[in-house]
């Protein structure tokens, strides 16, 4: 399954203002049309709510400084909204996850719950977002009603039981966990997973490596397997530098051997990828 490659080519070629726009209106049309078909009448289409404001937007995400001039638009931010939440119900159930039968979903990262908020066109779930900085979640609590917002700390645990998540979900997230916290994350996600649950993640891949590492770092990181930026090295992403984060790379290999201890790998993959990085599906296993 390709994920929305159509839209992609025709935009492309549209001058920037009538692009944005048929752009938004057809990942709307896209988002509903599969919620319809999949969900029949649990799908009631709820109001989106208010644009984040740009102190909370340029903490998400943002590669280059510039790019808040594009995702402080409505337009981009409830059109990228949508296609994120399609893309992350599709590539789960592409990969064996029965997404009809989701009772709840947590976002991992949800930060102004850009995506999240979206999944509350789908009656009858048990929405929870989490994030590690505490102003989004403020925001969020005062502003998109009908999802459970807690912060985490920089390290788990989580304020959730066991066996809580049919779907969790992490946009570029462990892209910016130190490598020393990713085992102890991916455990506590584990743990709050129902068994035979399902966890979607992005992690950076080579086109990343080119944009944002010298050739000594892409040398270093081929013997290594590993390299993590700081807040203040060259080349780190913006709101990296904004939230006094990391940057964190990793090679397919290294990745292999984090993500798939304690659940069954069932995609790695560039194509059709959330959030524009390479993206995991990983599945809890029924038994230990």
């Amino acid at each position: 399954m390709k994920h929305g490659g159509v839209v992609d080519r025709v935009t492309r070629l549209l001058p920037y203002g009538t692009k944005s726009a048929i752009g938004y209106q057809y990942k709307k049309y896209m988002y509903a049309s599969y919620l319809k078909r999949r969900f029949g009448d649990r799908y009631q289409p709820v109001d989106p709510g208010p644009l984040a404001p740009p102190a909370l937007i340029e903490t998400e995400a943002l590669m280059f400084e510039g790019d808040i001039k594009v995702r402080r638009g409505p337009k981009w931010y409830f059109g990228s909204g949508c296609r994120e939440a399609w893309t992350v119900l599709t590539m789960a159930e592409q990969y064996g996850a029965d997404v009809t039968k989701m009772r709840s979903v947590l976002e991992f990262g949800c930060g102004s719950a850009r995506v999240l908020r979206h999944f509350r066109d789908i009656a009858g779930l048990h929405l929870a977002g989490t994030d590690a900085n505490p102003k989004p979640m403020e925001w969020d609590r005062r502003n998109v009603p009908g999802i459970e917002f807690s912060n985490n700390e920089l390290t788990p645990p989580l304020p959730y039981p066991d066996d809580s998540f049919d779907l969790i979900y992490a946009l570029s997230v462990f892209t910016h966990i130190p490598l020393e916290w990713q085992r102890v994350w991916l455990d506590e996600l584990r743990r709050v997973m129902r068994p035979g649950g399902f966890l979607l993640c992005t992690v950076v891949g080579d086109s990343f490596f080119r944009i944002q590492l010298t050739a000594e770092e892409r040398a270093e990181l081929a013997r290594t397997g590993e390299l993590t930026k700081t807040a203040d090295s060259p080349g780190v992403s913006y709101s990296s530098q904004v939230l006094h984060s990391w940057d964190v790379f990793q090679t397919r290999d290294r990745v292999r051997e984090v993500f798939s201890q304690g659940f069954e790998m069932r995609c790695y993959t560039t194509e059709g990828a959330a959030a524009g990085q390479d993206t995991l599906i990983l599945r809890k296993p029924y038994t230990a």
